[in-house]
């Protein structure tokens, strides 16, 4: 797939839980697009999770290009991380904010059961980690 010059290609991908399922899915996803917006899509973008599992075509063809993958997930079942593994993606990094951030997923139906901080806390973890991928 070629890339033209109009569209920003960023040097970093992630994929995040995002499943709203949950206080941890919900972060994951709030995190990323705050990401996003403090560093700029020409540094880091989202993948299409949903694509890629479809084998869309384009996606399954754009993902060829990140050198830089990032999978974060919200709790110790790894969706994200496993789901994208058997469809090939291997991240250079992994974040999960129940084992590594010791955030603790409150269960179902607890999609707004977070606060601030906890947004801004995985939000500058995510950056940290993009920083340490970017000096290799």
């Amino acid at each position: 797939m070629e890339i033209t010059k109009k569209q920003t290609f960023p040097r970093v991908c992630l994929f995040s839980c995002f499943s709203h399922g949950s206080n941890n899915g919900t972060l994951t996803g709030l995190a990323a697009q705050e990401v996003i917006k403090r560093l700029g899509s020409e540094v880091v973008g989202i993948g299409s999770m949903p694509a890629l599992l479809n084998q869309v075509p384009r996606q399954s063809e754009m993902i060829k290009n990140f050198k830089k993958i990032i999978i974060i997930d919200g709790c110790h079942q790894s969706c994200a991380r496993e789901l994208l593994a058997e469809v090939g993606i291997k991240p250079q990094v992994y974040l999960n904010l129940e084992t590594d951030l010791g955030l603790i997923k409150k269960g179902p139906f607890t999609s707004l059961d977070f606060t601030e901080q906890e947004v801004k806390e995985v939000t500058e973890k995510i950056i940290s980690l993009i920083k340490d991928l970017e000096k290799d």
